[in-house]
């Protein structure tokens, strides 16, 4: 059957739009909360990717245990090695992870920003070259706001990136339920 055969999908009724509402709104909540206390966000953070880390370091390994007869399995092994390793040193650390984390997104904008300018010089005459001039200048000034808080700055920092993506996670939940809520009586007339 293609995909122009097929029948329209059935509407969502309610249920699932009231759940997305709730959450988007715990998570605006929650959102909220890691920017008034931005340096415990920074530091859960750090702990649910060291978490995440020791998890899927874990199943690197068992999955390279379980297929040792094939070429890559000592690479395989390594990387969960490595991630576990990662994984218990952030845990371990959580402060110490948030600040390189920290460093690592200040160097991630610099390399940023300097493609950035050079695309920018490089498209100069086309429209909207300023506009990319513009973001890789902005980047390159965020990353030394970056390097020269380091590292007391960078807690505040990573707990800001954090707070700022739930409430984006937030409200877009908050949006799909909405649409979701108005959209079902139209497509049930």
């Amino acid at each position: 059957m293609t995909t122009a055969n097929r029948p329209p999908a059935a509407p969502a009724h309610g249920l699932s739009s009231g759940w997305s509402l709730a959450l988007g709104i715990l998570l605006v909540i929650a959102g909220v909360v890691a920017l008034l206390y931005p340096a415990m966000a920074a530091v859960a953070a750090s702990l649910y990717i060291g978490w995440f880390a020791v998890i899927a370091g874990a199943i690197a390994i068992a999955v390279a245990i379980g297929t040792r007869a094939e070429p890559e399995f000592g690479w395989r092994l390594f990387m969960g090695v490595v991630y576990v390793a990662l994984g218990v040193l952030l845990v371990a650390n959580p402060v110490a992870g948030a600040v390189s984390l920290a460093l690592f997104v200040g160097a991630m904008m610099a390399v940023l920003g300097v493609v950035e300018i050079a695309l920018a010089l490089r498209i100069k005459p086309r429209r909207g070259w300023g506009w990319v001039l513009a973001n890789g200048i902005l980047s390159l000034a965020l990353a030394i706001l970056i390097a020269i808080g380091w590292p007391l700055g960078s807690l505040v920092l990573i707990g800001y990136l954090v707070g700022f993506q739930i409430i984006t996670c937030g409200v877009a939940r908050i949006a799909v339920a909405v649409a979701s809520r108005s959209a079902t009586p139209a497509a049930a007339a």
